[in-house]
């Protein structure tokens, strides 16, 4: 938590490599790219993302934007294991439906 007095240079977040991905946390730290830096290391089992904020941005704001960028991480990781948990689902209605179109009857194999 950034305290008023201090001034503003960075704040750290650790998130637990056991929970969420790096992946994860990278996503939501490109999301926030026009409002701070992050930079992003391994010290298992924690995933160290160091926040340096953009100079027009104050105490009460930095604060904020590390709440959001903590609900952002939590989405993205949420995303990546969805996106993986119905990656079948996925493959089974495009092949589903491109079996229905006609097209691969129709394509005529080289060498064939």
């Amino acid at each position: 938590m950034v305290k008023e007095s201090q001034p503003l240079e960075g704040e750290t977040i650790r998130f637990d490599q056991n929970i969420f991905s790096i992946l994860a946390i990278k996503k939501a730290a490109y999301r926030y790219i026009d409002v701070f830096s992050a930079d992003i290391n391994l010290q298992p089992p924690h995933i160290i993302c160091s926040l340096k904020f953009s100079p027009s941005i104050d105490h009460h704001r930095a604060n904020q934007l590390m709440d959001e960028f903590r609900k952002e991480v939590l989405d993205q990781d949420l995303r990546e294991r969805i996106r993986v948990e119905t990656e079948p689902i996925r493959k089974l209605i495009l092949a589903h439906a491109f079996s229905n179109t006609g097209i691969a009857s129709h394509e005529r194999i080289p060498g064939a």
